[in-house]
């Protein structure tokens, strides 16, 4: 089997603009929903120890905590979305890397979901129907569950951190996405898995406008691009044998 190349004529899917469109307009909304407010979020609570410490602050600041925890939870409707509009533009230059990584972060998306749906009904909805210490006993009580850890933690700290940091290394790899973005967010999953905060400085400030910045990339793209970025030689690799 040998690999050649076949000149063809680019056709465009059906609803190939939208699908561009809306993965563009996830990437900006996870950076704003996730991004943006857990960096807003870090720097009204930087002095608190831990999640049980934030469900205090929390039932004392109901309306700022409320906002931000609602946040992610949308977050996690739109962020799964545009990284599938990622992978669509690294699979050109690194097909293999891009579905590893898009398999990885997509699970790591699933357990970073139900860490954000547990918190959310411990620190936001459990304070005001149980109590605060009941919420913070209720919290303490699911991060000590073994289901917990397999089915939120651990698939968030591995699949998350590899499929991110994999999907980045191939849009490295491509000619269609901005670099400084790209490199962004490798500093951001650096930093926030490995490194500890300092102050103002906190990482999920690079999150934020590196899938801003790439929502835009894409928003901007040329559709022709979007679909085939060897449109212009009309060139595309196919496997002969």
């Amino acid at each position: 089997m040998t690999l050649t190349r076949e000149h063809t004529t680019t056709t465009t899917p059906p609803l190939s603009r939208a699908a561009r469109i809306g993965a563009g307009t996830c990437l900006v909304a996870a950076g704003l929903t996730n991004g943006l407010a857990q960096y807003v979020g870090e720097l009204l609570t930087s002095d608190l120890d831990d999640f049980s410490d934030q469900i205090r602050w929390g039932a004392e600041h109901p309306v700022v905590h409320t906002a931000e925890q609602t946040a992610l939870l949308v977050s996690m409707l739109v962020l799964p979305l545009g990284l599938l509009g990622l992978a669509h533009v690294t699979r050109w230059a690194s097909p293999r890397l891009t579905a590893v990584g898009i398999v990885l972060a997509l699970w790591g998306m699933w357990g970073f979901h139900n860490i954000v749906a547990l918190g959310y009904a411990a620190g936001t909805v459990a304070p005001g129907a149980i109590g605060t210490d009941s919420a913070v006993a209720l919290n303490d009580g699911f991060l000590d569950h073994p289901g917990t850890i397999v089915m939120a933690l651990l698939p968030h700290l591995l699949g998350s951190f590899l499929g991110l940091l994999l999907l980045a290394i191939a849009g490295l790899r491509s000619i269609s996405l901005p670099r400084t973005p790209l490199l962004l967010l490798v500093g951001f999953l650096v930093w926030d898995f490995l490194l500890p905060s300092s102050g103002p400085l906190e990482p999920h400030l690079l999150l934020a406008v590196a899938m801003c910045w790439l929502g835009v990339a894409v928003l901007r793209m040329p559709q022709a691009e979007w679909v085939d970025p060897g449109h212009e030689t009309g060139d595309r690799p196919i496997l002969a044998g």
